[in-house]
């Protein structure tokens, strides 16, 4: 997979110049809190933390084309709740803090375009940034393209990529997050994105892949001299070979796959990056390096896919299914895009080399390059400043500007479950993927699995300690048995956003014949509604009022859980399992857009949204 094609050059200058049946079980009876009360607090010595491991400032390539001129302090000050520049809006501003964050500004010359403006850099004077600099917009936009087709074409701009220069930016990346560093209160990371995206063509078409990957560092007391770029290799085994000895030296670090949605199925591939056969050592390497995988953000999410889960009625969800191209480009290929298919081939890599490449847990994050994000639909204000910071710009665009910026959403957010809003804990909850993704709301879910779960364990307020003792959480790897597993959900709603509708559970296992199989199993639901003979469950009601982007919370349930038992698992199958929470349908951030410009929502966007949050998977090994 090498970046030859002249096309794909050609498209990226371009570009910038463009601007299940169930098994029959029934769920243990619901205990619902009462639908408009307020959330109770979860007992238990972890809390959950919600936080944002994908933003980008000025410092990146792509946002300082788009007249973004935020730094990665206005960025941390925005994950604080204040309010910061944007090019189009007056301020932009969350409604609530975040509890953690990390900057991850490219990699590939991050920084050098602010470097460019600065009269006392060396960079001002040469030739590129005069053309950048140039208030003639198709001036610097043809320098744009200069730089863009080096990332391109794999051929750095060696006055760009001077050791000093990459130092020093690099340097103040992880300056800036001890500055705003404040445990207990709000948690940053250094970290920055490896941005490897294999181009190809189809006839005079040409696009680009998703590979892109976040490095996220626990501490900066030790860490890496340098980022290790897409130029320096497109593969992502090469950056792992990168971490191990990184890793060697003390450091520790993570890389988060995101978007692979985008990647026309090479993110969860069944070959290597060169297509060889996967092997242990690969797999092992994979998880040792990538523990986490971005499932959810701007950009869209990369669960499922209808085409890949066909009886799934939920898999038609914020669906980004693109390549990188100014004009129509081919769509992402489903397969070997999507996480759940992912996790099933996983399986079988666990039953023919005794190891899984794909045993990773999920969040979600923004992918923002205004230094921020929304996250909530009516809080939406796009991706790229200029390019679509506007309701006009965001809704009443054409459908093939660049990244098609209609379709877009909202952005997701990373939760885990830590000691502590600190470095250490939150890593850590990260290596040990206690971890849950949400598509932009904090709702809050748990997830136990065990042998031992008695379906009265929610009748009792001390549950929590209960199950600790008894089962693993998402994210852990239940011991085989003989007897049927359970497993405990439990999920409390947004208490600024909507109500539950129900929880899912999601079974993945290979069969005798080695085949991958999946189920959805409704476990726990608001209301009086009962499962039909084949397990499936009615609508709520939606009260949504698409003209006034209203919608009101006399449906569903601020808070559902139950135990649910699985007497259908056979031991000597490798199965996994893990969680979905929907709310139920509100008003997506277009019908908000059309709302405020007094149109119609556009007929090629959807009018309402099911918010959602997944958790990691709890593995079971054959026995």
């Amino acid at each position: 997979m090498k970046l030859s094609s002249s096309l794909f050059f050609l498209g990226f200058v371009l570009c910038l110049m463009s601007c299940q049946s169930p098994s029959g079980d029934t769920p243990s009876p619901l205990k619902s809190a009462s639908k408009n009360s307020s959330p109770v607090i979860e007992p238990g010595e972890k809390s959950a933390y919600f936080g944002d491991l994908h933003v980008h400032t000025s410092w990146s390539f792509d946002a300082f084309i788009y007249n973004v001129r935020t730094n990665p302090d206005d960025a941390y000050s925005f994950g604080k709740g204040k309010p910061i520049d944007h090019f189009v809006l007056d301020k932009i501003q969350i409604d609530r803090p975040l509890d953690f964050m990390a900057v991850t500004d490219h990699s590939e010359y991050m920084g050098v375009m602010k470097q460019m403006l600065n009269v006392e850099n060396p960079l001002y004077d040469i030739p590129l940034a005069e053309q950048i600099r140039s208030k003639e917009r198709a001036t610097s936009l043809r320098a744009f393209g200069i730089i863009g087709a080096s990332l391109a074409n794999n051929n750095p701009i060696e006055v760009l990529s001077e050791g000093g220069i990459r130092k020093s930016t690099w340097d103040e990346i992880i300056e800036a997050a001890d500055r705003h560093n404040d445990p207990g209160t709000f948690t940053t990371f250094a970290g920055y994105e490896f941005t490897s995206s294999p181009g190809d063509s189809l006839g005079e078409v040409a696009f680009a892949r998703n590979l892109h990957r976040n490095v996220i560092y626990k501490n900066t007391d030790k860490i890496s001299d340098l980022p290790f770029s897409s130029l320096d290799s497109q593969n992502p085994e090469d950056l792992w070979d990168w971490m191990d000895k990184e890793r060697q030296m003390g450091i520790s670090v993570m890389a988060i796959p995101h978007n692979g949605n985008m990647s026309d199925g090479f993110m969860y591939q069944t070959t290597t990056f060169d297509g060889k056969p996967i092997t242990k050592d690969y797999a092992d390497q994979r998880m040792r390096n990538e523990p986490i995988n971005e499932v959810v953000q701007i950009k869209g999410q990369s669960m499922s896919h209808p085409v890949l889960a066909p009886n799934d009625e939920f898999a038609d969800f914020e669906l980004f299914s693109y390549t990188f191209s100014t004009t129509v480009s081919p769509p992402s290929k489903p397969k070997g895009s999507y996480v759940r298919q992912a996790y099933q081939d996983g399986l079988q890599f666990e039953e023919s080399l005794g190891s899984n490449p794909f045993k990773f847990g999920v969040i979600g994050s923004s992918d923002g390059h205004n230094s921020g994000a929304g996250f909530t639909e009516p809080s939406y204000f796009g991706k790229f400043g200029v390019l679509d910071g506007s309701p006009e710009k965001r809704i009443v665009s054409d459908p093939g500007t660049f990244l098609r910026a209609k379709y877009m959403s909202s952005g997701g957010l990373a939760g885990v479950w830590a000691e502590s809003n600190s470095r250490d804990a939150i890593f850590e909850a990260l290596e040990r993927k206690e971890t849950f993704a949400t598509s932009g709301n904090r709702m809050k879910l748990r997830f136990y699995g065990g042998f031992d779960l008695s379906t009265n364990t929610f009748d009792t307020d001390d549950w929590l300690s209960k199950v600790d003792g008894q089962s693993v959480p998402m994210g852990g790897d239940l011991e085989p048995a003989k007897g049927a597993p359970s497993f405990a959900v439990w999920a409390v709603k947004d208490p600024e956003g909507a109500n539950l509708d129900r929880i899912q559970i999601i079974k993945a296992w290979v069969d005798k014949g080695g085949q991958a199989q999946e189920k959805i199993i409704n476990v726990a639901w608001s209301g009086d509604r009962k499962l039909a003979a084949d397990g499936s469950l009615a609508t709520l009601k939606s009260t949504v009022d698409v003209k006034n982007a209203r919608y009101t919370n006399t449906v569903g349930d601020v808070e559902l859980n139950a135990v649910w038992t699985d007497h259908d698992y056979d031991p000597s199958l490798h199965t996994m399992y893990y969680m979905r929470v929907l709310e139920i349908e509100t008003p997506r951030w277009s019908t908000y857009d059309a709302n405020k410009l007094g149109l119609d929502v556009p007929s090629d966007l959807p009018e309402k949204i099911v918010e959602r949050a997944w958790s990691s998977p709890i593995w079971i090994d054959a026995k």
